[in-house]
């Protein structure tokens, strides 16, 4: 067992010059005074506006820190929510319809920080529901939204899905994996996060209003969801969604009795009629119908592999085009999906949630970025399709038996009581158990994510916070008051210290 002081230091290189000529300009573009801009100019403008509560300003810059504390201190922290892991303004935050057969209504992020600023917005704010994900069962969940945040001005990375979703965000911003939550920077191309999607054969007004309302075909119908007709028609007869004749343009007479030919005779058939045998071939692809090449993909892989490629269920399987077109039917171009995975992977602003391979990262530029702070138990929403949530290490996956951790629990002391108190040699002994007990679990055979029930706020955690100047001074008048909790207070004394010594002018003003 270890037992450590809390520790904080800063995660980046600060140069207190650049930030505060950085700040100055910002600041003389709100007044129009870029004019006055000089070598001395920065100290004595920003104090000025520090004074006068002009604090918007100090938000065009952000600081990092990586804190190491016990569990207690990091639940906090977490519910100020100063965010590196946040993502770009344009990233669309779906609501959550108490209907599950709908997408429910899309907004930017950006949109709703606006209305968290606008006093006429707050009682739309607070009624929101957004959607949340189940880390238990992989499911989406309604929730609510505490707190929005605009993080500043950053530098934003791009991640491209393999089926077309894409979200811009920091490099901390954290996505769920199968191992687990992981940040960007943790992740590489063909890593596996999880997607949000809707199966669009359940939903049947969805079904009706295309079909009956907009007169489509049920080959177009089908081709929009990304399955077959035949597919389609089982939909169909679980709705009871019948188009009268009078409007049926793809319904035409058949002929043949079901069991005519018996299976000698059907291959037979099947030889004669393969490739430019048939009448229906086109040499010309372009000249191929949709429903003529979901055939001709069914015809040459529906044998190659029988299980889903995403969750390995035997049933129900269809083809997917991977770039959407149902011409090419190249094998590089196909996946063997579920029907329910199929339909997930279409429809990114829906109820399921499936594992999607990263094709591509890219640096993106800087821009404007903001988060969410969302109410228990999940912390994460879905952002433009896909799971995300903050930074913090994760009792859950860590394996504190294992040789990352030395086999053994580090626990932070607390700043209560000194080594000869007799509280203090109460709560050493107690740790003592229960990193006896821990270790006993994990060697019987529970997890980490069970074995972890039993660990006390006191068990050493590490979580790295951003925060705008603005935010950080917000965060410091909370925090370092008399009031505030004693080892959240050391915490904060600890970052006003580095802070106040780099940047004075900013930070001299702040009493504790």
């Amino acid at each position: 067992m270890k037992i450590i002081e809390p520790t904080v230091e800063l995660a980046q290189d600060l140069n207190a010059a650049e930030i505060m000529k950085h700040i100055e300009r910002a600041g003389r573009v709100c007044y129009k005074s870029e004019s006055n801009i000089s070598d001395t100019s920065a100290e004595k403008f920003i104090a000025n506006i520090i004074k006068s509560g002009h604090e918007s300003v100090i938000e065009h810059v952000s600081i990092t820190f990586k804190i190491i504390c016990d569990r207690g201190v990091t639940h906090e922290i977490v519910r100020h929510r100063l965010a590196s892991y946040c993502v770009s303004g344009d990233t669309v935050i779906p609501s959550y319809s108490k209907n599950k057969k709908v997408s429910g209504k899309k907004r930017t992020i950006e949109d709703i920080y606006n209305w968290s600023q606008n006093p006429k917005c707050h009682a739309a704010l607070k009624s929101l529901i957004i959607r949340s994900f189940d880390e238990q069962t992989h499911t989406i969940k309604p929730n609510k939204i505490k707190r929005v945040f605009y993080n500043g001005i950053k530098e934003v990375f791009q991640l491209t899905t393999e089926s077309g979703r894409i979200i811009k965000c920091t490099l901390e911003h954290r996505f769920f994996t199968d191992e687990g939550w992981k940040p960007l920077k943790d992740i590489s191309v063909n890593d596996f996060i999880y997607s949000n999607g809707i199966p669009l054969l359940e939903n049947e007004d969805w079904i009706r209003h295309n079909y009956l309302t907009l007169n489509k075909t049920r080959a177009q119908v089908a081709q929009e969801i990304g399955c077959c007709e035949a597919t389609l028609y089982k939909a169909f007869k679980k709705f009871g969604i019948v188009k009268s004749w009078s409007t049926m343009p793809n319904r035409r007479l058949g002929h043949g009795v079901k069991g005519m030919f018996n299976e000698e005779q059907r291959q037979s058939i099947k030889e004669r009629m393969m490739g430019e045998n048939n009448p229906s071939y086109k040499h010309n692809r372009e000249d191929l119908s949709a429903a003529g090449a979901y055939i001709e993909a069914h015809r040459k892989f529906s044998n190659k592999k029988n299980f889903c490629e995403i969750c390995n269920l035997e049933d129900n399987l269809e083809i997917h085009h991977k770039d959407k077109n149902p011409k090419n039917n190249s094998e590089e171009n196909i996946k063997i999906l579920c029907s329910k995975c199929h339909h997930l992977w279409h429809h990114p602003f829906a109820i399921g949630a499936f594992k999607d391979r990263v094709v591509d990262i890219c640096y993106v530029g800087e821009m404007k970025t903001y988060d969410l702070e969302m109410e228990e138990p999940y912390h994460n929403y879905i952002a433009n399709g896909i799971v995300v949530h903050n930074s913090q290490e994760s009792s859950r996956y860590c394996d504190y038996s294992g040789d990352k951790f030395g086999g053994e629990l580090t626990f932070i002391k607390p700043c209560y009581w000194n080594e000869n108190d007799e509280n203090y040699l109460l709560w050493r002994e107690t740790m003592e158990i229960i990193e006896k007990n821990y270790l006993a679990m994990r060697k019987a055979g529970a997890r980490p994510e069970e074995a972890r029930s039993i660990l006390p706020n006191s068990l050493k955690t590490e979580i790295f916070m951003t925060a705008n100047l603005r935010e950080w001074r917000h965060f410091l008048k909370l925090r370092m008051s008399k009031r505030a909790h004693p080892q959240m207070r050391q915490i904060a004394l600890k970052i006003f210290e580095i802070l106040n010594s780099n940047l004075p002018v900013i930070f001299s003003d702040l009493k504790f």
